[in-house]
């Protein structure tokens, strides 16, 4: 049987757009020799709508979309998940087989995730049911949704045992064929150092799949296909990854990232399954995140520091890729202890990019600030206080260029937003001010350890400059300071942070977890320096409280995934 498997980047609160998408691919399948269709997870809602789900009208339109939807529906099946109200208040997370202009079966999502970024049981109710079969032609097809697929105790990946698994039930019925319909974030696994391994390392979410789907199509002997949604929304990174696994192991697939319609069979042969290569897959999340996100906040342009330095570097790279180098505008804001080269190279990027480029005196605000505290304190010693007005001073200066008239009409739209630059090293540590370097409308490379960074850098090829590449990481805001001299070296502070907050490891564990990272002097030096990273961890949250939102890209980013209370030190 020929089926299509609709990969749709969906709109999250549009239910009636939700719903021409789908119509609109559905048509498309149908022209193509389709014999059923197949689309994701929450296709009419969006995956997930969170608290605007307790709304009555947007639940009316919700339940009136699918209705039009099943309407349309012709000889070839149409399957697509929407929502409808359960009698608890809650709503039911339902798949709908609609066929010939009606609802013919409806199923519902038995398993609820709530770890890490989920809480569905705050909006859903599950059904305790197993799910009857659907007779198609010659196929009993079993429907089920996202989790219930990750609740088998050997393949599953969950931190917690569901005590049901319904694609095991729907093999004992007798399925000879299993539709899954997601809205799957995805992530990469725990960064390691090049050419390193560690037994608690987590897999990357593409790699559990690969062997969750394969894995139960061979253990129930019966093909599984999978659709799953694409797109950011907020935070969350959905890379797709729909497909048809067959049960001698092999798989039918699409390519992450990428919108449209996969048609497969599984009549047809398969290919074994092509792991993801890290670089180009983080670099089209982070290029997905930043397209979405302004796309669907209502934002068009974006200004970023171009400091000549790594982070705004790589970030200045992929927002040009999202959005082009006529809506993207860099500011190189010296200050007295900025180093000719460092504006030298943000030039030159902004350059070969194409990019708007001006540079602000960000000395001046600064010396303002300085002045304004020496008539209260006359005599006062420079100190990090005067680190932190430099870059709040660069922090006022980009917020003022997002409503100035003249780059308003540089950018062709008044709809402009700070793009922050931060990393997840940084993050973690408290390096960053406050109101300073930490604005922004949400920070692409706020999940990425500085390795990361780097990896990506060089992945972006000419886009990045060498010189910035090979240049110390400092923040210039005193004589000769360098990041790795204020925090640890990048490569130990990775490590240190890869085990004790990606993958969160016990703290008694971490300095022999740590030798399967590093080696050496750069071992010791980072045994020595974990009481005081692990402290700064545990400082900072109230930093971290305050910064934009990042792309969720590894096993636990901050945010919703991590929630530690700012009373408990």
């Amino acid at each position: 049987m020929r089926m299509a498997l609709l990969q749709l980047n969906a709109r999250l609160g549009d239910p009636e757009a939700n719903g021409r998408q789908v119509e609109a691919a559905y048509a498309g399948a149908v022209a193509e020799g389709a014999e059923l269709v197949l689309a994701p997870e929450l296709a009419i809602p969006g995956y997930l709508l969170e608290d605007r789900l307790w709304e009555p009208g947007m639940r009316r339109r919700i339940q009136a979309e699918s209705m039009r939807l099943a309407a349309l529906s012709g000889r070839v099946p149409l399957v697509f998940g929407t929502a409808h109200p359960a009698p608890s208040g809650r709503l039911w997370n339902e798949l709908w087989w609609c066929e010939r202009g009606s609802l013919r079966h409806c199923a519902r999502k038995r398993v609820l995730p709530s770890y890490d970024v989920f809480d569905e049981h705050r909006y859903f109710e599950p059904d305790a049911s197993p799910q009857p079969l659907v007779t198609f032609g010659d196929h009993r097809i079993g429907l089920s949704i996202c989790e219930d697929l990750w609740a088998d105790p050997q393949l599953g990946n969950v931190p917690v045992g569901y005590g049901v698994d319904p694609i095991a039930d729907l093999a004992a019925a007798g399925a000879t064929l299993i539709l899954n319909a997601s809205a799957s974030p995805s992530a990469l696994g725990s960064w390691l150092p090049t050419g390193k391994s560690a037994p608690w390392a987590i897999p990357s979410k593409e790699a559990q799949r690969r062997r969750l789907l394969p894995g139960l199509a061979q253990k129930h002997k019966v093909p599984i296909a999978y659709a799953s949604r694409v797109g950011a929304e907020s935070w969350l990174l959905f890379d797709g990854g729909s497909g048809l696994a067959l049960p001698d192991g092999r798989w039918q697939g699409s390519e992450a990232f990428e919108e449209g319609t996969l048609m497969v069979d599984p009549a047809a042969p398969g290919q074994p399954w092509r792991g993801v290569e890290e670089g180009p897959w983080l670099r089209k999340a982070l290029v997905t995140g930043i397209r979405d996100n302004l796309a669907k906040q209502g934002l068009q342009a974006l200004v970023l520091g171009l400091s000549g330095g790594i982070d705004s570097a790589v970030a200045a790279a992929l927002a040009v890729e999202a959005l082009g180098p006529d809506r993207v505008l860099g500011a190189a804001m010296p200050t007295r202890f900025s180093s000719g080269e460092s504006s030298a190279l943000a030039e030159e990027q902004a350059r070969h990019l194409g990019m708007g480029f001006l540079r602000l005196d960000a000395d001046a605000p600064f010396a303002g600030f300085g002045a304004a505290l020496d008539q209260v304190f006359p005599g006062r010693a420079f100190s990090l206080t005067d680190e932190n007005l430099q870059s709040r001073s660069r922090g006022s200066l980009l917020m003022a260029l997002t409503t100035e008239p003249e780059i308003q009409r540089r950018l062709g739209t008044d709809r402009v937003a700070v793009l922050n630059t931060g990393n997840k090293s940084e993050a973690a540590t408290g390096y960053f001010t406050l109101y300073g370097d930490g604005i922004g409308a949400f920070a692409p490379l706020g999940d990425c350890l500085k390795a990361r960074v780097y990896a990506m850098a060089r992945d972006l090829g000419p886009a990045v400059p060498r010189g910035v590449i090979e240049r110390p990481p400092t923040a210039e805001l005193r004589p000769g300071q360098t990041d790795e001299a204020s925090l640890l070296p990048y490569a130990q502070l990775d490590a240190i942070l890869s085990s004790a907050l990606e993958a969160q490891r016990p703290e008694e564990g971490l300095a022999d977890d740590l030798a399967l990272l590093l080696e050496g002097p750069a071992l010791e030096q980072a045994r020595a320096a974990l009481p005081r990273i692990l402290g700064l961890l545990r400082r900072t949250e109230f930093k971290r409280r305050q910064l934009p939102f990042a792309f969720k890209v590894s096993p636990k980013a901050f945010g919703a995934g991590r929630r530690i209370p700012l009373t408990a030190l």
